[in-house]
């Protein structure tokens, strides 16, 4: 930056965004200017004016809505209009097509917001360009907040989701870790876990009787069976600890006299 680009900008102040600074600078260096202050202020100031930057025009959000209903509206005879904004839709039925004027008297508004049903506007909500925006724009900040409400549920179900599985695999680790460990210091057959009960044949097998021996040997030793649904009739299951506990009180500390 100059020095004379420096000297403009200064004499402006908090105003210079308002002008182009580097178009102002041009002009005095074209008139041989080098220093602003060898500049008449009403002779600067008139240049500074001639250099004043364009308003900004800020389109409103009724105004564009405006904007968009006149082109929405342009279509041909006997076809409904339609303008749509996120899950807003406007569906718009006897709209003059260039008489942009409320209200319009053969016209009717039907408002969908996605999920919910249609409902058709009153002449209330329709009869200024000002009121229809109001109620559009009503309709348009609650789909809004109803997305955002659904998009942090959904985020929380994914990370709930996430949080599960994560558990789900660390647990089936912890277990696997588990039967690794009793495996190193269970008997031999018995590092893997056990079922809760057994059938009538496994209980024979175990003990080494035969399978219709099972019955008096569990009466004997008071070992009540439980009885569960299998494929032609109720089967007989008996608790598997209290079988090998039996079994292991045998004479001979597990001996099996009934074995041949």
């Amino acid at each position: 930056m100059s020095d004379l680009e420096y000297g403009v900008g200064q004499a402006l102040g908090e105003g210079a965004e308002d002008y182009d600074v580097g178009a102002i600078t041009e002009a005095l260096r074209a008139r041989g200017i080098q220093d602003v202050d060898d500049v008449p202020d009403e002779e600067f100031w008139a240049l500074v004016e001639e250099h004043a930057l364009p308003e900004l025009d800020e389109t409103s959000d009724l105004a564009r809505f405006q904007a968009e209903m006149a082109d929405a509206v342009k279509t041909p005879v006997g076809i409904p209009a339609v303008w749509r904004r996120g899950g807003v839709t406007l569906e718009i039925r006897g709209h003059a097509r260039f008489g942009m004027g409320m209200p319009q008297e053969l016209a009717s508004y039907r408002l969908t917001v996605a999920g919910g049903g249609a409902v058709d506007l009153t002449d209330e909500e329709t009869f200024s360009w000002p009121r229809l925006w109001e109620t559009v724009d009503a309709h348009l900040t609650a789909w809004a907040a109803e997305v955002a409400d659904r998009h942090a549920a959904y985020e929380q179900a994914v990370d709930a989701e996430a949080r599960a599985a994560a558990a789900a695999r660390e647990a089936a680790a912890a277990a696997e870790r588990a039967r690794r460990a009793l495996a190193e210091v269970a008997p031999e057959g018995m590092g893997d876990v056990e079922q809760a009960t057994m059938s009538t044949d496994e209980v024979a097998a175990y003990l080494g009787i035969a399978s219709g021996s099972v019955r008096k040997q569990m009466s004997r030793w008071q070992i009540a069976a439980t009885y569960e649904r299998g494929q032609h009739r109720a089967e007989a299951r008996y608790p598997t600890a209290e079988v090998q506990a039996k079994a292991a009180q045998r004479p001979g500390q597990g001996f099996r006299s009934d074995r041949r």
